[in-house]
């Protein structure tokens, strides 16, 4: 008989995130909503005079973004151009959606009622969100070259809301379908056309943002009856679970990269999470703090959300995951992990390390330098593959890593 030993192995490890309170704007809570590639974050905070303002947060300052003229106003979303969207209520009462841009708010309007919330904005400008129509329903709306259109819904006759807009003009959100169910779910809008795109086998599903490769990320109801994070790619719909030992989780925002954030929540808490190849890690909290929420996360791995006290206040905060030099650590471990346990051989993985080595190495003076390294590194472990010296569940993650260091480093330098 022939013993056959099977090696799984992890991810490579990231260094723990750290974790920073942005402040507020005089008041004493504040919540971010989304962080761009240049780490411009938006969201809400308390002022000094107890209102509830709309801010903008760069370079260590939080700025206050004011109103339409009303009592208060939040900032939802904002794209690699500093173009902000949000909400603000007017003088009159009426809360509607917002653009600031340039120092200037720009009221856009609704579907003929008197509520809209624009809650994410892509890079070409266009807006996502949902408004009041003039029969009293509330549907999702794509804002674009100043028109405002309905985005209709999935048949139901009650609320469709568009939650997140990628650089294609596909527009993820919530609707209720028609009779005889009249379930909310999860909707992708392209093309002109609602599609549904299911649940993890219960009633109920919400998409809550997409990335620029069309992967969706919200929650569902499951078949048992929890309610969990799900990624949706090419028509399939994946349950991603929950920290240890929790019941549910909803996945708020993903990267380009397939990096997914959101809450893992036990019956009296949640927690922050952030995801990546199948490994869901807590992001923690502000000291003193017993929960904590994760909203959105940029391309360099920063994520943002809040830290909540048992007073029940928030602290806008900002996460920062593994630097591209942590990362690429974490690689060399890996790859002289598979050294260790006779995957590779000491020259294969000689090869390998040295590339790493030479990469981390010129990150900071040469990073176009390292970019190529990096991408000569994957095109040996892709061979590796290929001759099936490496099989897809040991190579993949090498991969994975690797690409997403290139990703930072690429949203930082300038190459050729």
């Amino acid at each position: 008989m022939v013993s056959v030993v099977l090696v799984v192995f992890a991810p490579a490890a990231s260094a723990q995130p750290t974790i920073v309170d942005l402040g507020t704007l005089g008041g004493t809570s504040s919540i971010a909503t989304d962080i761009n590639d240049l780490g411009q974050i938006v969201g809400g905070s308390s002022t000094a005079s107890g209102a509830f303002h709309a801010f903008l947060w760069q370079n260590g300052a939080m700025t206050d973004l004011g109103t339409l003229g009303g009592v208060a106003s939040r900032a939802d979303g904002i794209n690699d151009l500093g173009q902000v969207v949000g909400f603000s209520y007017t003088a009159s009462g009426a809360g509607h959606a917002v653009l600031w841009q340039d120092g200037a708010m720009t009221d856009l309007g609704t579907l003929g009622g008197p509520f809209s919330e624009a809650r994410a904005i892509n890079n070409l400008g266009q807006v996502a969100g949902d408004s009041d129509t003039a029969a009293g329903d509330l549907h999702a709306f794509l804002w674009q070259d100043g028109a405002m259109t309905d985005l209709g819904t999935l048949g139901g006759i009650f609320e469709t809301v568009a939650f997140g807009i990628n650089d294609l003009g596909q527009v993820v959100g919530s609707s209720f379908t028609g009779a005889p169910s009249g379930e909310l779910h999860a909707f992708l809008w392209q093309n002109g056309a609602m599609m549904d795109l299911g649940t993890l086998g219960g009633p109920v599903s919400e998409a809550l943002a997409i990335n620029d490769l069309g992967q969706v990320v919200g929650d569902s109801f499951t078949a048992s009856g929890s309610d969990d994070a799900f990624v949706w790619q090419n028509g399939a719909m994946t349950d991603l679970g929950t920290l240890p030992g929790d019941i549910g989780s909803v996945a708020i925002g993903v990267n380009d990269l397939g990096q997914v954030v959101g809450l893992s929540n036990t019956a009296s808490a949640f927690e922050a999470f952030f995801w990546q190849n199948g490994a869901m890690t807590d992001l923690g909290t502000l000291p003193g703090s017993s929960s904590s929420q994760a909203r959105a996360i940029n391309n360099l791995g920063q994520i943002v959300g809040f830290s909540r006290f048992a007073s029940g206040e928030n602290a806008a905060v900002l996460w920062t995951t593994a630097t591209p030099a942590q990362a690429t650590g974490a690689l060399i471990e890996q790859v002289q992990g598979l050294v260790s346990a006779g995957v590779l051989n000491q020259g294969q993985g000689q090869s390998l390390t040295t590339k790493l080595n030479a990469a981390l190495t010129r990150m900071s003076t040469n990073p176009c330098t390292a970019i190529n390294v990096l991408n000569a590194f994957m095109n040996e472990v892709n061979a590796h593959i290929k001759t099936g010296l490496l099989t897809a569940a040991q190579g993949q993650p090498l991969l994975d890593s690797a690409e997403s260091v290139i990703a930072q480093l690429e949203a930082t330098a300038t190459c050729p």
